[in-house]
């Protein structure tokens, strides 16, 4: 959206539905760590603007009534939308200003536009070669997909790239081949354009998800299973602009479903899960991997948890932005996780892992262990060194 012409009838009808009640705001990430952004007063200057200049006005939405810092710093994590009592959705309307300041060039920073090249050149949010992804999916002797095997297994950005997200793939992979699941690894994959699709950038999540469809089509992919909730949520319904994409789903409901074929090694060991927003309030999978953590440990729950989970930080395409107001989304979360005295911090998204990574470092030798879900699965594992140090503490 860039001026009083591209708002639609559904988000002047929205704006004008708005009870005030603050409900939004109490619960957005950004708001209660110090940033500008309000999603109140989102939906407010929406209305202010439409008041003052009408529908038909040529002038710009974000300035007077809304400024461009706080549409960008939203995490589109949806706890907004969940706790409005009048079914608002702040997001499209926060995407929308992001789009309109995106597409004609108004906005302009060094992180964001380092993205984009990244997106668009390397075909990966991290700007890597395309070679690092070959070289991992060599040395892990992942089989190519060829059509037959039953699933394509999507790495995605972190999972082909980062090294903590490679452990992720790598500790998934171990029990896809314990239970005997054929799968294959695409031979080249581009980002699904989750980022550039949050942060407004038509374009370039175009090109991403046709290149997507395009290839996947040609390999006859029918069923694709990712550990990242990101890639997920934009497969399954970004890319509907585009195409037909293939059925996906998350691991965390592959690991739920198995769970009876897997052994288990239950200790008395404290878990701490965290909801990732888009597993949880985007995907309405909450009990799936609590079923993983119930299998090998004590689950605890946070304060926040479930619908009501706070956000890592990561989403909206912050994780590749700077945040340099207030205190760290991540920050606050993890002094929510560790407060609960849980030995461990079980997640479900490689973008939390990263972001509660970061956190942690600076709490030293006393921070609790952060682990995937597939990590704590394959722990039990026979063969894997963790299945080995419990077997040997039992003897």
């Amino acid at each position: 959206m860039v001026t009083g012409k591209d708002v639609t009838q559904l988000t002047a009808l929205q704006v004008y539905s708005c009870v005030e009640c603050g409900r939004c705001t109490e619960h957005c990430p950004a708001a209660n760590t110090g940033k500008e952004l309000n999603p109140k007063e989102i939906v407010l200057g929406l209305r202010g603007y439409l008041n003052e200049f009408g529908p038909a006005s040529e002038e710009p939405l974000l300035g007077r009534y809304n400024s461009q810092q706080a549409a960008f710093q939203c995490t589109t994590c949806g706890a907004c939308e969940f706790q409005c009592p009048v079914g608002i959705e702040h997001l499209p309307m926060i995407v929308g200003l992001r789009r309109g300041a995106v597409n004609t060039g108004e906005w302009e920073d060094d992180h964001g536009g380092k993205l984009f090249l990244a997106l668009e050149r390397n075909g990966n949010a991290l700007g890597m070669s395309q070679m690092e992804r070959e070289k991992f999916v060599a040395r892990e002797e992942l089989p190519i997909f060829d059509g037959t095997q039953e699933y394509c297994l999507w790495l995605g950005c972190m999972g082909g790239y980062d090294p903590k997200g490679r452990e992720i793939i790598r500790s998934f992979v171990q029990v896809m081949r314990y239970l005997g699941t054929s799968y294959g690894v695409m031979r080249k994959e581009k980002c699904t354009g989750d980022p550039a699709r949050r942060l407004g950038n038509d374009l370039v999540f175009q090109q991403l998800a046709e290149a997507n469809l395009e290839t996947l089509a040609q390999n006859k992919v029918k069923k694709i299973i990712s550990i990242c909730p990101h890639c997920v949520r934009t497969v399954a319904e970004d890319w509907k602009a585009y195409g037909t994409p293939p059925e996906i789903e998350h691991h965390s409901e592959f690991l739920a479903r198995h769970q009876t074929q897997l052994p288990h090694n239950r200790t008395e060991e404290t878990i701490v899960y965290h909801d990732p927003c888009y597993l949880g309030r985007y995907r309405n999978v909450y009990e799936e991997p609590r079923s993983v953590i119930r299998a090998a440990g004590t689950l605890i729950e946070a304060e926040r948890s479930h619908e009501r989970s706070f956000c890592c930080g990561a989403g909206g395409g912050l994780a590749f932005l700077g945040e340099e107001h207030g205190t760290r989304v991540s920050e606050t979360r993890v002094e929510q996780l560790v407060s609960t005295g849980a030995a461990t911090i079980g997640a479900a998204c490689p973008f939390c892992n990263t972001m509660f990574r970061d956190a942690l470092a600076s709490r030293g030798e006393g921070a609790p262990q952060l682990l995937d879900i597939a990590q704590i699965a394959a722990a039990a594992l026979p063969g894997t060194p963790e299945s080995n140090a419990d077997a040997a503490q039992n003897v």
